[in-house]
């Protein structure tokens, strides 16, 4: 029976044994036999540690083999991840730590400051295991898999039992815990390899961080439900990545656009084969139609396919199919196969085509945020998931992303989403990104303000960007304000924060003299 996300990995690795499941760029590679083996020793030490079945054990590594033999061990001991940003500082990991009421922390040598900065502040962790020089008094990570059993661990998961709490991108604050069940995890990776029609001979690309749902739940549990191949980046550097597809013969890479533009922009692209990659997934991000003309000339043999999703839904919820990825690509396409969308109206009902509301989703999304019931109450209604987001349906059911209900800019009696200025904007071809915001105005309540970073080796000014939004945006939705940067501040899945920007704008109140 498929009960759980550690029975994935050990029906997968019945199947196909000497199958390579995993390749770490720059480090090692795993059969299934292997990983699953590796997994088992890590789950029966944790359980032999005394850790009882709904314990919380949080993890920090980047994209290696480490975090994959964390997050299947956790599962097939009936425990609950936590994973962890690897960006964080030691403030911020003591409060996802002890938020989520971990009681173990596995861990890189390469974050062991920051752990040790942590652990001033934990009062619930009793366990630490660390690979690689801690720093402090710590269990070494491989030894482990040395002096326990390799069979299976035994103890019985359910669908309806926790599997992780992942902690949103905060982008808006603090960050509050999504817990999801195995179920979840599941439904979303069976519904990924249905709609996106994936295969046991895929080579999937991760680069973005696994500690995120898009990476582990759309890609990393559909490639092992699959008996696929994974090839993780610990970090990226787009030669390095051009070089692994070229190598490892990579059939699928995704990622937000700013992560595809600076791929298809690398000077030496030309130089590598990538003729393998049959389909490139764009994530979390909008993708004008130039962009996609030009990922398609960079990879000859692939299509685009996009998805719209967020952590609290398991993460993905639609699909915009690679036959209309050129006609609609505004648009972040149809429900995926087990989810339902729609957009509400203030009155919670749904509206007609055309017409701008919330977007909700239901089918397979999160239990609701750990500890947190004022926040689930407001995310779940009615057996809906609120998402936050503004949007809308065009007559063929197509959904598009319309702004972050936060992002919402009010001038002068107007609305304009931040969004569609952003992908006006982003048509002009000296544009890497940007960012549009609302900053507070004595006269009009608030005026547009773009933050732009330009692509390298260009040139542009304020005059340039003017003009360009005078044929592109109507007279109230136009930016008063551009600021020029080198980049726009992003959190670990490459998503803008826009909370950082505006801080930019508003300046700190004065402290009052002592």
């Amino acid at each position: 029976m498929l009960d759980s996300i550690g029975d994935a990995l050990a029906l997968t690795a019945a199947k196909y044994p000497n199958k390579t499941a995993l390749i770490e760029v720059g480090g090692e590679r795993f059969t299934y036999d292997r990983l699953n083996r590796r997994v088992n020793r890590l789950a029966n030490a944790l359980l032999s540690m005394g850790f009882k079945k709904g314990d919380k054990i949080a993890y920090l590594f980047a994209n290696t083999h480490h975090f994959v033999e964390c997050h299947f061990a956790v599962s097939k001991a009936g425990l609950v991840g936590a994973p962890l940003n690897v960006r964080l500082v030691g403030r911020e990991l003591a409060y996802q730590i002890e938020n989520s009421d971990a009681v173990c922390v596995i861990y890189s040598g390469l974050f062991a400051d920051a752990v040790n900065l942590a652990r001033i502040h934990l009062t619930k962790a009793r366990v630490f295991i660390c690979d690689g020089d801690s720093g402090r008094d710590a269990r070494d990570y491989e030894p482990i898999f040395d002096n326990n059993p390799d069979h299976e661990p035994g103890v019985e998961v359910s669908l309806s039992d926790d599997n992780i709490i992942l902690y949103t991108a905060g982008t808006t604050g603090t960050p509050k815990g999504a817990v999801l069940r195995h179920k979840n995890s599941l439904f979303n990776a069976m519904t990924m390899v249905m709609d996106y029609r994936f295969r046991r001979d895929e080579v999937f690309q991760v680069i973005p961080p696994l500690f995120h749902s898009a990476s582990l739940n759309a890609i990393c549990i559909p490639a092992i439900l699959t008996g696929a191949t994974l090839v993780l980046h610990p970090r990226f550097e787009p030669k390095e990545a051009l070089a692994a597809i070229q190598e490892e013969r990579i059939t699928i890479t995704w990622g937000p656009a700013t992560l595809l533009r600076m791929l298809i922009r690398e000077p030496e692209f030309d130089r590598f084969d990538t003729s393998s990659v049959r389909l490139v997934v764009n994530g979390a991000m909008t993708m004008p139609a130039e962009m996609r003309r030009q990922v398609l000339s960079k990879f000859p043999s692939a299509s685009i396919a996009d998805t719209y999703g967020m952590t609290e839904a398991s993460p993905c919820c639609t699909i915009l199919p690679p036959d209309r990825a050129l006609d609609k690509p505004a648009s972040v396409g149809l429900p995926l196969s087990l989810c339902d969308v729609k957009i509400f109206g203030e009155d919670e009902k749904e509206l007609p085509p055309g017409e701008v509301g919330e977007i909700v989703t239901r089918g397979n999304f999160m239990r609701g945020y750990y500890e947190d019931a004022p926040a689930t109450a407001e995310a779940i209604r009615n057996g809906w998931l609120f998402t936050g987001d503004l949007g809308k349906k065009d007559e063929e059911g197509f959904i598009y992303l319309v702004d972050r209900k936060k992002d919402l800019i009010a001038t002068g009696g107007e609305n304009v989403y931040s969004r569609e200025v952003e992908e006006a904007i982003g048509l002009h071809p000296h544009v890497f990104e940007v960012a549009v915001i609302g900053v507070p105005d004595e006269k009009w309540g608030e005026t547009v303000a773009a933050v732009v970073a330009v692509a390298p080796g260009t040139a542009l000014t304020e005059e340039d960007l003017a003009a360009h939004c005078r044929i592109q945006l109507a007279d109230y939705k136009r930016p008063r304000i551009y600021k020029f940067v080198e980049s726009l501040p992003k959190n670990a899945a490459g998503k803008v924060l826009k909370r950082e920007i505006k801080k930019t704008f508003t300046p700190e109140p004065e402290q009052e003299a002592p």
